[in-house]
């Protein structure tokens, strides 16, 4: 595969000094990325730092003249601004993943980055969760949604009852979703490349099938690598629909029926991932389960997503034996 030509299309200009080589550097770090959230992410975190120097260390012209210390001040400066921890280790990260590219290709000594302190990940704003109780009030609104409202009623239930993010609801393609063994899958490709195979629900099955029937009626055709969730219609070009869904229309989909539902709290596509979660640990579910189920690589990444309390009448404190009284002989 070729290196496409070098055009201004928002690359990093590091320095002006290393220009001519810039554009083939950054192709390759970024493109060795297979998730383009990934890649977006990064750009952005890395293409911040480099700016911040531009702004605040005039004497840094090259790669080798970056040092701890100049990481150490955006650190400091991100905290500043007031961003969540979780935040700026991924954006420290990013850079030092860059750097640790730049010493692959013997442009640099060291990576700036490492041993960096960083700050705990304590999540500043959770996200928030909606009740068993509020699901199933935004649910039944959906009950009477036919023709296009089916694009937000299967985008709904695919969401709240899979616990998908919601880029990886953008990238279903109709060959991710099948039968087997008597029950409906979805292949999802998630974070970190890995691969997920999740059943799915009765009731999620047949709203999708819907949607993807009356998709066919309506003369689009629905081809094995199209995606499932596309736009119903676009301004731009009317007749280019067959598409991956824009992010903020999953987000509009989530606020505006959540809204309908008289749910008022901060809510977002990855509040049907929390919540999901959470009914499911509620329920009884394993946590391992639970946290293998979703794609997470630790059980403790899955406990800060379960939002719920403990009921004060299930505390273990109810449970110790030697407050049981005496055991009969």
């Amino acid at each position: 595969m070729n290196v496409p030509a070098k055009k201004n299309n928002g690359s990093l200009k590091l320095y002006q000094s290393e220009s001519s080589f810039n554009f083939e550097l950054e192709y390759e770090f970024f493109n060795n990325f297979e998730s383009p959230h990934t890649r977006k992410s990064y750009r952005l975190d890395i293409t911040q730092f480099f700016e911040f120097l531009r702004d605040n260390f005039k004497d840094v012209n090259g790669y080798n003249d970056i040092k701890r210390v100049h990481v150490v001040a955006f650190r400091n400066w991100l905290t500043d601004n007031n961003l969540a921890p979780k935040t700026i280790n991924r954006k420290i990260a990013a850079n030092s993943s860059f750097f640790d590219f730049l010493i692959e290709k013997n442009m640099i000594q060291f990576n700036p980055c490492s041993s960096i302190k960083r700050p705990r990940q304590e999540v500043i704003q959770p996200t928030n969760d909606l009740s068993d109780e509020e699901i199933g009030t935004l649910l039944s609104l959906l009950d009477d949604l036919k023709g296009p409202g089916l694009l937000h009623k299967a985008v709904i239930y695919t969401l709240f009852t899979t616990g998908i993010r919601k880029a990886e609801l953008i990238n279903l393609r109709r060959k991710n979703f099948y039968t087997k063994d008597s029950h409906y899958i979805i292949e999802v490709r998630a974070k970190g490349g890995k691969q997920l195979t999740k059943v799915v629900h009765p009731k999620c099955a047949e709203i999708i099938l819907e949607y993807i029937s009356y998709l066919e009626s309506s003369g689009e055709a629905v081809h094995p690598e199209d995606w499932i969730f596309r736009p119903s219609k676009n301004p731009l070009e009317p007749e280019h629909i067959i598409k991956p869904l824009n992010p903020k229309s999953v987000d509009y989909i989530i606020k505006t029926w959540c809204k309908k539902a008289g749910i008022n709290h901060r809510i977002s596509p990855h509040s049907a991932r929390a919540s999901y979660i959470g009914s499911a640990l509620d329920a009884g579910v394993d946590l391992y389960k639970v946290s293998k189920d979703v794609g997470h690589a630790s059980v403790r990444t899955t406990e800060e997503y379960n939002k719920r309390r403990q009921k004060l009448s299930e505390s273990p404190v109810f449970g110790l034996g030697f407050m049981k009284g005496k055991k009969e002989s």
